[in-house]
Parts: structure tokens; sequence; C-alpha cells
């Protein structure tokens, strides 16, 4: 009876060097939820690293949302909705016009309305940030796959698009903590720069909209988001294509191209 033998490799030809055994490319150890999520603040790469082992985007968006809400309680309690929403309306010239041609009833009734809508919005953030990381993503794996070669998966893009947008969670608690100390929380607007966290908080935001705007539009929060999109994105790549300087170069670019949009929309319509 013949048994079985280990195989070995066969001996190297006359005058070639003897065959050695090629070592396994050691994995980096899994990290549980947690450890990802305090990874994004502290060592962004790990995060993104196994997030390409194993996508996973639905913790983050759940952390995201609980502190959302939790904002939106604050505000809601904190913020005089009808002085909020004339805020917004003092900020629009068209808007402006449009209400001087209601009667002084009807222009109550339009700013009760629109309070109260507002109102509900704040409340119903968690649900417009999901679809906005939809879109956010698709558009992005789009840029990187067919712009720079990169194999992303949609699974990966949306884990990348929601664990970068935990930098959120920070700016929602200063926020809340900017509301809840403030003597008058009504004169914070939380829609344009109510904190020192770029150099358009400084200037007048009825004075040079082309200057205001690209200078509010130099955030820290913003920074931060754009560069950890750019790290994310390069490293779930399965094929390693675009460098991580590679990805925060076209974050930038696309960064630089939305605020410039928006800029003229702003002019446009205002």
């Amino acid at each position: 009876m013949n048994f079985p033998t280990s195989q070995t490799p066969p001996p190297p030809a006359p005058g070639q060097p003897p065959m050695q055994p090629v070592a396994a490319e050691p994995q980096a150890p899994a990290l549980s939820e947690p450890r990802r999520l305090i990874n994004v603040f502290i060592a962004p790469s790990k995060t993104f690293v196994d997030l390409k082992r194993k996508p996973s985007w639905w913790i983050a968006w759940l952390v995201t949302a609980v502190f959302s809400l939790m904002f939106a309680v604050v505000a809601v309690q904190k913020i005089d909705m009808n002085h909020f929403v004339q805020q917004q309306i003092d900020k629009s010239p068209r808007q402006q016009k449009q209400l001087e041609q209601f009667t002084p009833e009807q222009r109550a009734q339009n700013l009760a309305v629109r309070a109260t809508i507002t109102k509900f919005t704040f409340y119903f953030y968690p649900v417009l940030s999901l679809l906005s990381g939809l879109i956010i993503a698709a558009i992005l794996m789009a840029v990187f796959n067919f712009v720079l070669g990169a194999e992303v998966s949609f699974p990966r893009a949306l884990s990348v698009v929601f664990y970068a947008g935990l930098t959120g969670v920070v700016r929602a608690i200063l926020l809340a903590v900017s509301l809840l100390t403030a003597s008058d929380p009504s004169t914070i607007d939380i829609t344009a720069n109510p904190m020192p966290t770029n150099p358009g908080f400084f200037l007048d935001p009825q004075g040079n909209q082309v200057l205001y705007s690209l200078a509010s539009a130099l955030d820290v929060f913003a920074i931060w988001y754009v560069i950890l999109l750019g790290i994310g994105f390069s490293l779930v790549s399965a094929n390693k294509k675009p460098s991580t300087s590679t990805g925060i170069t076209t974050m930038f670019v696309l960064y630089g191209i939305v605020v410039l949009v928006g800029l003229g929309f702003k002019l446009a319509f205002s």
C-alpha cells in the first residue's frame, strides 16, 4: 500500500539559486466597531483599511443621527424659530420683495408656517443626511473609478462617506454647547458662521459676497471632511491606484468646484 507523502518543490536547475518560500503578507487585525469610530479621529488610515476588509456604514450613520437629533432638541428649545426664519429672509432680497406684497396678516401667517417647517426639518436631518450620503458616495465612486482608475465598490464608498462624516458629530456638540451657554441663542445663525472655524466668521455677511463665501469655505470642519474622504477613497481602492496625496488633491479640487458653483447660484438668485 502506498501512503501519500508530502510534496517538496523540485530541486533548482544547475546554476540557479535555491527557491525561497514566499512569506504571506501579514494582515492587520480586524477592528471592532468602537475602534473604527475612535480611529476616525486619531488614526483614520486604520479605520479605512479595515473598511476595505469589511465595508459597513450604518453604525457611523446611526451615531451621526443620534447626535443630530440631540442638537435638534437643543436648537428647537433655545432658538426662536420665527426670529431664525426672519434671519434667513433678511439674507435674500428676492424673498423680501415677495413678502412685501403680502398683508401684515399674511406675512405673519407665512412666517409661522415657515417656522413650523424649519422646526421639523431639524428633526428630519438624519434622513436627509442618509439621502445625501447615498448621492455623495455614488458621485465620488464614479470620479475615483472612471477618472482615476480606482476600483471602489459602492459599499466601500458608502462606508468612507459616512465614517468621514463623523466630523459632523464634533461640530454638532460644539454648536449645542454654544446655544446652551449663549446669553441670547437667537443671535447665533447656525446656517452661516455660528463659530470662528473659518475666516468668514470675522467678515461682514452683507459685504463682499465673493470674499465672504470663499473665506467661509476655508472652514476647519469642511477641510477635515475633505481630507478624510481623500484618504478613505485612496485606501479602499482594490487596486490601490490613487495614492493618498492624489486622493486628497482630487477631493480638494471637487470641493473647490462645489464652492464656486454654490457661489454662482448665490449671486444669481440672491
